[in-house]
């Protein structure tokens, strides 16, 4: 009789070790990266939903709150920037702003340049909800980059390298299917 499946966790080194196994005839030099990134995702993902349990919102309500943050005074964002930073519809994006409203973290103010649409705006009580979520993350991303014990300029290459890699997935991705709403350096060197 056959044993049920289990399904197993398995590192990046042994999911990359099966692949090699199973498709020899793939150059396999980037996948194992690619996996090592996709599981570093994960976890940070993870507590990024933590943070936004212990604030009592989304993860998608947290990454709004953080963009709204890092936009600097008066916090504001317009609608339709919330919807393309979102990569979500319109009214999905509406729905998202109102529990923002309703929960006291954002307000609806009168755009000054133009009267017909409004921004949303971060209350102080949003930002002093996300400032706890950002000195959250960056103890979090320091304590990670501490435990890796390299010098400040194997940081700085390993950042670089990081940047290369990005630029060769936004050079891969097409524009229209990119979450991330930029281009590499590539398409921005080309179009000038």
């Amino acid at each position: 009789m056959k044993k049920p499946f289990k399904v197993q966790s398995y590192s990046p080194e042994e999911v990359a070790a099966a692949w090699k196994r199973e498709r020899p005839d793939l150059n396999h030099d980037g996948l194992g990266i690619t996996i090592r990134i996709r599981a570093l995702t994960m976890l940070i993902d993870q507590r990024l939903t933590t943070f936004a349990e212990e604030l009592g919102i989304t993860q998608g309500d947290l990454i709004l709150l953080y963009a709204m943050r890092r936009s600097g005074p008066p916090y504001c964002m317009r609608p339709t920037d919330i919807f393309r930073l979102l990569s979500v519809t319109s009214g999905a994006a509406t729905y998202r702003t109102d529990k923002l409203v309703e929960k006291g973290l954002a307000v609806r103010v009168p755009d000054s340049q133009d009267r017909r649409s409004h921004l949303i705006q971060l209350t102080d009580h949003g930002i002093e909800l996300i400032d706890w979520a950002t000195t959250a993350l960056a103890r979090d991303s320091k304590s990670c980059l501490d435990a890796m014990k390299i010098s400040p300029d194997d940081l700085a290459k390993f950042n670089e390298l990081l940047s290369k890699l990005e630029q060769g997935w936004l050079a891969t991705i097409p524009s229209d299917e990119n979450p991330l709403g930029r281009s590499s350096r590539s398409d921005i060197d080309s179009s000038d």
